[in-house]
């Protein structure tokens, strides 16, 4: 039996539908992510509040990673990557010395990560010190777990929302020839 292809096991091919209706589905899909993070953090908040005896108090370093993580999930998207792309690099400036556009937006955009992983990095510091260290039982775990799943899946919903917003101007190439 002759093999028309150099591997063994080929990916299915992705339907046309979904090529064509990329941007829409992975909006929806980081909606999704978005919204099933929140949903975790609402619950980890109600079942700690909830528990007679919850070992841990709920206070404000439980909010702030989700909300650190959700300034930088609207930060870093709201930046256009066609900014990201001049060739200037550093602290370049103009007549005037005001910066150029390019590194205002490179800085928009590492505040913005640095948001990100902030938040993420502030609830997995909360879990650790308020729940692990502490050693509460692992039945209340859940408390702490939540605000990691929440600022996790807001981490990925931008992740999902720049690549899908931004595909179309990384596919679009412009060869000249001279």
């Amino acid at each position: 039996m002759a093999v028309d292809h150099p591997f063994v096991c080929r990916l299915p091919r992705v339907p046309t539908v979904i090529k064509e209706n990329q941007r829409e589905i992975g909006t929806y899909g980081a909606g999704a992510l978005f919204a099933v993070g929140w949903w975790f953090f609402v619950d980890g908040m109600v079942y700690a509040s909830n528990q007679p005896g919850f070992p841990v108090r709920v206070g404000v370093e439980d909010y702030l990673p989700g909300i650190f993580a959700t300034l930088g999930m609207l930060i870093t998207n709201s930046i256009d990557l066609s900014l990201l792309n001049e060739d200037q690099f550093g602290y370049s400036s103009t007549s005037g010395g005001s910066t150029t556009l390019a590194s205002r937006a490179k800085f928009t955009l590492f505040i913005g990560i640095a948001l990100l992983a902030g938040g993420l990095a502030g609830s997995i510091a909360s879990l650790c010190i308020k729940y692990l260290a502490s050693g509460v039982a692992t039945e209340y775990l859940y408390g702490g777990l939540a605000t990691v799943f929440q600022t996790l899946l807001v981490t990925l919903c931008s992740i999902v929302l720049w690549l899908v917003h931004n595909a179309e101007a990384e596919a679009q190439y412009n060869f000249v020839l001279n």
